[in-house]
């Protein structure tokens, strides 16, 4: 059986490699959903965290931080993480080190629960957010590698199906940990409770990286890397200057920002105007692991088909319905904020695998990580101020919980426009998609 693949820009056909190393992947995908650091459900950034700095008791503003300290941990590592990992012919060495480090700040702040009962509050409230941006920053020094790994296991022209099937996997140990989450804080008061979740977040970290030691990498391209970590930067903006698409792409997700507003202040939301009970905020990440289940085995086929432009925007689509369930349905049982829960990881399982096809596709090397770490220094810095302002915003009363909505709701029409109407698929894309209708 053969598949499209591509070679420095060119398209030609291969061999359909084996899937055994991707389903092994896929059980290190599990128990990093489950508990792993940062994205793990026990310890996901709308979760759990926020469920615990609102029983400090701590402002809007520091609740946004949550989100911004997420996304700029998300991105800031990775041109350091991709200078390091390029040139490393097998990734998943370099992988389990991430895992390693990422896991020690959970285990420092749970001791400190233990020990203190959260006493002194803010105090508490700014070293787990100190803990949190460290865990941040450690656990997606990986990201660069993975991605690159991800692209040597699976087929190209099953890429979408199989990225969604691999998140599938990942945010179904993130549903699983909805489970556990409940029953930890149903048998240990808070802060306790908190105490043994980030305990969890730091063995499992570790399972994580034993699973990855145990894959057998294919062994892929040497690549060169850049003499200097100036050079390797100053190869970036070259990029970034001579990649009009790729630009374009930045716009369109800083338009998607209205998504990341949303995120940052729903759980609080429901909570503190809807009479949603703090104690199950662990259904939160639960149920979005679930939607991102359900949607990485079926609406990610849109980005095979179609590409991932039409896939980026079916993701505003779903943020869309999401905000309108959670905003203006009247009724305020469980199923109206389970229903919205759900709806957020069908937003973004489509936003992830849009953005993971459209930068492997506009990618031109073998080696992906310079694209993603550009990528993500691109976008995410923009997408992480906005839950900082529009936080300090709500602390100083200048606007409020729905006029922040309002915002993000006419960012999220405005993006879909943009997306349907300006953005274009990657040449590589159209190249593959050619070559397999002639091969069929």
């Amino acid at each position: 059986m053969e598949e499209s693949a591509r070679d420095n820009g060119a398209v030609t056909v291969k061999e359909k490699p084996s899937l055994r190393e991707y389903w092994k992947y896929n059980i290190s995908a599990v128990l990093f959903g489950f508990g792993g650091s940062v994205w793990g459900g026990m310890t996901y950034y709308m979760g759990i965290p926020v469920a615990f700095l609102s029983f400090l008791n701590a402002s809007k503003t520091q609740i946004g931080l949550v989100t911004a300290i997420f996304w700029l941990g998300f991105a800031l590592p990775q041109t350091w993480a991709a200078y390091a990992s390029e040139g490393k012919p097998i990734k998943k060495f370099y992988m389990a080190w991430a895992f390693f480090l990422t896991s020690i700040p959970w285990l420092v702040y749970g001791i400190y629960v233990l020990l203190t009962g959260t006493a002194n509050a803010p105090f508490s409230i700014w070293f787990f957010l100190i803990c949190y941006a460290l865990a941040c920053l450690t656990v997606n020094l990986y990201i660069p590698a993975n991605y690159t790994l991800l692209f040597k296991i699976i087929p190209t022209a099953q890429l979408g199906l199989l990225l969604g099937v691999q998140f599938t996997f990942r945010y179904g140990g993130n549903f699983l940990s909805g489970f556990a989450s409940k029953g930890i804080q149903k048998h240990f008061e808070a802060p306790y409770g908190f105490a043994v979740i980030f305990f969890a977040a730091f063995i499992f970290s570790l399972l994580t990286a034993l699973v990855i030691l145990l894959l057998k990498e294919p062994e892929g391209a040497v690549v060169k890397s850049a003499p200097s970590f100036w050079e390797y930067l100053k190869k970036c903006i070259r990029i970034v200057k001579s990649d009009r698409l790729l630009v374009k792409f930045f716009v369109g997700k800083w338009l998607m920002s209205g998504h990341n507003i949303m995120m940052a202040f729903l759980l609080v939301y429901l909570i503190q105007e809807r009479g949603f009970n703090r104690v199950d905020a662990g259904w939160f990440p639960a149920l979005y692991g679930l939607g991102l289940a359900i949607g990485g085995s079926t609406i990610t086929r849109i980005a095979d088909k179609y590409g991932p432009k039409y896939m980026m925007a079916t993701a505003q689509t779903f943020a869309i319905l999401y905000t309108l369930i959670a905003w203006f349905v009247p009724s305020t049982g469980p199923w109206v904020f389970f229903a919205a829960f759900v709806v957020t990881g069908l937003a973004q399982i489509s936003d992830n695998v849009g953005y993971t096809n459209m930068c492997l596709f506009c990618c031109p090397t073998l080696d992906k990580s310079t694209y993603v770490a550009v990528t993500n220094m691109g976008i995410i810095p923009f997408m992480a101020l906005l839950p900082i302002i529009f936080g300090k915003l709500l602390d100083m009363k200048v606007m409020t919980f729905q006029g922040v909505f309002t915002v993000a709701l006419c960012m999220m029409v405005t993006a879909i426009l943009y997306l349907l109407f300006v953005l274009d698929n990657p040449k590589s894309y159209c190249d593959m998609k050619a070559v397999k209708k002639v091969t069929e």
